[in-house]
C-alpha cells in the first residue's frame, strides 16, 4: 500500500513539474537594472520630500548637527546594541515611525533631541520635534504645514510591467 502512494505520488510530481515550471517562467518580472534604477529614483524622492519639509517648516536641520535615520537603521542599531526586548529609548522611537506618509519617515538625531519628518498623504509636511528624558523619547512639540506636491513618476520599465502583467493575468 505505502510504496503504490509513494509510486502515484511520484508520477505526479514528475508529470505536474514541469507544467508548473512552464508558467512560472511566462510570469512578468522586473530586470536588474529597473529595480536598481527604482532604488535610485526612491532616494531622490525621499530626499525632495525631506528638502520640502525642512524649508516649508523652517526648521535648522543640516547635516553636520543631525544624523538622519531611518525605520531600517534603528532596528539595526537596536538588533546592534543588543535588541532587548524591552528597551523604552528604542520603543518610544519606534512607535513615532507608525504614520502614514509619502515616501519614509526619517528621524534626525543628534544628543539628547530629536525631529521626525514626514510628509502626510495630503502633503501636509509635519515634525515631530522630540527629547530624551529619563530612557524615553517624549514628543515636545509637533509642527504642521501644507507642503508642496511632490510627484512620484514611474519608469517606463515598471508601467511596461505593470502592463505585462495586467495581460497575464487577463488572458484566461
Amino acid at each position: 500500500m505505502k510504496i503504490s502512494t509513494i509510486m502515484i505520488a511520484g508520477l505526479i510530481v514528475v508529470f505536474c513539474l514541469p507544467a508548473l515550471k512552464f508558467q512560472a517562467e511566462d510570469l512578468p518580472s522586473l530586470s536588474a537594472d529597473c529595480l536598481e534604477n527604482r532604488g535610485k529614483r526612491d532616494v531622490e524622492f525621499n530626499k525632495a520630500i525631506m528638502k520640502d519639509i525642512i524649508t516649508g517648516l523652517e526648521l535648522d536641520i543640516d547635516d553636520q548637527r543631525y544624523t538622519e535615520v531611518t525605520d531600517r537603521g534603528l532596528d539595526a542599531a537596536h538588533l546592534i546594541y543588543g535588541g532587548k526586548e524591552l528597551d523604552e529609548v528604542y520603543q518610544s522611537l519606534h512607535q513615532q515611525f507608525i504614520v502614514a506618509s509619502r515616501g519614509k519617515p526619517s528621524l534626525f538625531v543628534r544628543p539628547l533631541e530629536a525631529y521626525l519628518l514626514y510628509k502626510q498623504p495630503d502633503n501636509t509636511n509635519v515634525a515631530v520635534h522630540l527629547k530624551l528624558t529619563n530612557f524615553k523619547w517624549e514628543v515636545v512639540e509637533k509642527k504642521k504645514a501644507k507642503g508642496n506636491a511632490i510627484t512620484y513618476k514611474l519608469l517606463k520599465c515598471e508601467k511596461d510591467y505593470l502592463k505585462k502583467k495586467r495581460e497575464y493575468y487577463n488572458k484566461d
